[in-house]
């Protein structure tokens, strides 16, 4: 078992104060049998008009996934909204041991492929050749899962700023680039295609950096994790906060407000091995 501290800092800052703030978070790690919550601190605030800190109060819970979730309110004017969360999770190697829903080889908006996407899934499988870190277990659903997110991530540049939230898997595809949302929706497209179960997962990964988005996939009885964007089969070091069928399900911050500002958001994400 190996033991990480993570640190998740976010800073919201307003052009204009901004009011009837309610705000909904995922960025606490989820308890699941690879992954075990040793420490967990959130802290939530606003910077008022004087400049003057408030804390707020958090409601916690979970959502239809089962996500820990993390819920608040504040009516008077701010200019800046903050979050730390850190901790400290245990992890084993990366597997789930649990049923696949039917949603999960359903088609979302975001996960739709199109008739390019259906021939490289038959070019990928022509092809023999397949690089990944680390020595892979056998299996059929297993080999086909990996070979998709080595021919994912060759098909794909990491480029920011080219993708929304709203692009769609075929929209990536047909960009060629993207961010590693983009990538997990691409492979979760891929997967259910070819009948394997797989949802999206996002959480925070070892080093420093923004969140991270990756793929589950069902195989035998168990959730394994693949990271297209890095071409890996997840071990250990992915501290997950939440899984969803596509981005829209489990978004780390979201919320509504009151006020014509424009946002800058800034990030500070660390996950080490302790």
């Amino acid at each position: 078992m190996k033991q990480f501290f993570y640190r998740y800092e976010s800073n919201i800052d307003f052009s204009s104060p901004v009011f009837a703030h309610s705000w909904l978070l995922r960025c606490m790690p989820r308890q699941e049998p690879f992954q075990r919550v040793d420490r967990a601190l959130l802290r939530v605030s606003v910077a008022r008009e004087g400049g003057d800190e408030l804390i707020l109060p958090v409601s916690y819970g979970r959502d239809a996934f089962g996500n820990a979730v993390q819920t608040g309110y504040v009516s008077g004017a701010h200019r800046r909204f903050s979050i730390v969360s850190e901790g400290v999770v245990s992890q084993t190697p990366y597997r789930v041991c649990d049923t696949a829903h039917g949603m999960f080889l359903e088609h979302t908006a975001l996960t739709l492929p199109d008739g390019d996407m259906e021939r490289f899934i038959g070019e990928t499988f022509d092809r023999q050749e397949c690089a990944m870190e680390g020595e892979l277990p056998d299996g059929p659903v297993l080999k086909k899962a990996v070979s998709l997110c080595w021919a994912v991530h060759g098909r794909m540049s990491y480029v920011p700023g080219v993708t929304t939230v709203n692009t769609t898997a075929a929209q990536a595809f047909a960009l060629g680039r993207g961010v590693c949302q983009d990538y997990a929706h691409i492979l979760i497209a891929l997967l259910r295609f070819c009948g394997i179960p797989a949802r999206y997962a996002c959480g925070y990964l070892i080093g420093e950096g923004a969140t991270h988005a990756w793929v589950e996939f069902f195989d035998q009885g168990v959730w394994r994790g693949l990271d297209p964007t890095n071409n890996r089969l997840l071990c250990h070091g992915c501290i997950k906060v939440a899984h969803g069928r596509d981005s829209a399900d489990c978004p780390v911050n979201r919320g509504v407000f009151s006020g014509r500002a424009a946002q800058r958001n800034t990030l500070d994400i660390r996950v080490e091995e302790v």
